[in-house]
């Protein structure tokens, strides 16, 4: 099945926050992303353009997407970045984020 639709508006690159051992600071994260849509974006770009995602595995991408759509923000803004090094990694992070409604993705070629 093929779906279409126009996004409009303002999606941001989100940062990434970290605790001091440098692994994913999931609480600030949603914060931040909810503090970027209520102050007028219109959808997000986890692990997009300007983050650190190549900094974080595959997994802990996922858990910060979900942990964002189970913090009530909509998946229909969210067009997070799936590119990796290793192609298999960029179809499983673009699966996941499919499967989950986003928007879209940001693919960068392998």
């Amino acid at each position: 099945m093929t779906t279409s639709q126009t996004l409009r508006g303002v999606f941001a690159p989100t940062l990434t926050p970290v605790h001091a051992d440098l692994s994913p600071d999931a609480e600030r994260f949603v914060a931040h992303s909810k503090w970027l849509l209520e102050d007028g974006c219109h959808g997000l770009c986890p692990f997009g353009t300007t983050s650190e995602a190549n900094s974080f595995s595959v997994g802990e991408r996922i858990d910060l997407l979900d942990q964002l759509i189970d913090a009530d923000v909509s998946p229909s803004v969210l067009m997070p970045g799936t590119g990796c090094a290793a192609l298999t990694d960029s179809v499983t992070l673009t699966q996941h984020a499919v499967q989950a409604g986003c928007a879209g993705v940001l693919l960068l070629p392998p």
